[in-house]
This record gives structure tokens, sequence and C-alpha cells, in this order.
């Protein structure tokens, strides 16, 4: 017997199906990620016509049965649609980077306070940027990402030796595959340079979750971030983190 489910979430992905209805994966506060199968929602009377488009927050009422793995949507009424989002292309992209972060990477209904609180903190911040900052907020939200994920990077002291790591040189040596920086007697094949103050914007983002970015911060994560994510995250590469301006 289907038991009936009212739960908050974000949507982070639609896929047509058939004429009139589509396939939805929100993120919800309750109940983790779900994947729902909206009927008939894109006839033009449709009471959830417009309701789950994508970064949308909604509410939704949906029927959950444990032998299924998609539920069917009965309503979804919208509690942010985020204009100002959806008017401006930068922001449009960064919204799909982190949405598409944890659409690839978060296990189906499996509860995560935390990710969620990341992700609409983010999509609240993004609709109030200039379009000069979203670069900044979005890799500022995927770090704090990472860490959510279990993969945040270690910082602190050689991931290798544990032993101190100095900051006189222009430069810090990061390990990819070690997931943190190391000193000159742990090299690997994955070591990347990195600018010292980007190894201190990064502390300072998990500290102060607002932290700024320095350019050179910025271009040394974009060189970095793609290859981090396919190491730790089974191959992982974002698509939408390409298009990111």
């Amino acid at each position: 017997m289907p038991v009936i489910v009212k739960a908050q979430g974000i949507v982070l992905n639609t896929t047509l199906f058939r004429e009139t209805s589509l396939f939805a994966t929100i993120f919800t506060k309750q109940h983790g990620k779900v994947r729902i199968l909206a009927k008939g929602c894109r006839r033009p009377k449709s009471k959830m016509c417009g309701a789950l488009e994508r970064f949308n927050i909604i509410e939704i009422i949906f029927y959950k049965r444990e032998s299924k793995d998609t539920y069917t949507i009965s309503d979804a009424t919208i509690i942010d649609d985020l204009p100002r989002i959806r008017t401006r292309p930068r922001a449009v992209n960064g919204a799909l980077v982190l949405c598409e972060f944890f659409l690839r990477t978060l296990p189906n209904e499996d509860p995560d306070y935390r990710s969620y609180t990341i992700l609409e903190g983010f999509l609240n911040q993004l609709a109030d940027a200039d379009d000069d900052h979203v670069k900044t907020l979005t890799f500022n939200c995927l770090l704090r990402a990472l860490a959510s994920s279990g993969i945040r990077p270690h910082l602190e002291t050689c991931v290798r030796c544990n032993h101190a790591v100095g900051y006189d040189n222009a430069t810090v040596d990061f390990s990819v595959s070690g997931g943190g920086i190391v000193c000159a007697h742990d090299h690997d094949s994955t070591v990347v340079p990195l600018h010292a103050r980007t190894v201190q914007d990064l502390r300072a983002v998990y500290d102060k979750n607002d932290a700024l970015l320095s350019e050179d911060t910025i271009a040394d994560l974009e060189r970095l971030i793609p290859d981090y994510l396919a190491y730790h995250l089974n191959g992982l590469r974002l698509n939408s983190l390409k298009q990111l301006r």
C-alpha cells in the first residue's frame, strides 16, 4: 500500500516523458534525493505546470511504494522560483554546477540535511549576487560540497607524513591522489603546484564558509577541481563546470 509523503525539495533535473509528462529528480530536505514521475504536468491547465522547473524550491506530495524507485507525484507548489537566477546566463550556469554535482553524487533516498542546506543557501546567495561574483560563489559552495561528500582536501599538514608544510615559497604542492598538500619528500605523479594564497583561501572557506577567493585561487581551482573530482568520485566530470564563466 502506498504511503503519502509531503516534502520540501529542490529540483535538480528533469527529463521529458511522452508528450505531457516528465521525470524529475528532487533533492528533498526530509528524504534525500528522490525520482518522481509527474503525469500530465506539461499540459497547460495542469496545476503543477511550471512548478517542476530546475532550481525551483518546491513542496511536493507523492506516493511512496517500497517496491519502486520512482514515485508518482500528486501535487507540487512553488516556494521560490528564483527569478533572479533564470534571467542571467552566468547565474544559471553556476546553479547548474551545484545541481549537477548533487544529482550525480548523492545516493537515492538518503537524507542529507547538511548538503541540502548548502545547496539551498547557495541558490539564495546566487540570486542576489552580481554576475562578477558568480564564479567565486560557485567554487566556494563546491568546496563545501566536497566536504559534505567526505572528500574535503587536507590542507593543514603533509597528507602523507603529517609534517608541517611551509608557506615561505610562492607555491605549495598539492597531491590530487593524496587529497591534500604534500612536503618535498612525498611527491607523486599527481602533484600540482598551487599558489600559497590558494591554500590560505581554501582553509578560510572551511573556517568561515563565505571567504572571498582571489583570482589566482580561482585559476588554480579551475585546473585542480576537475581532476580532483574525477580521482575521488569514480571518474566524475561535471559538464556544467566547463561552461562556468
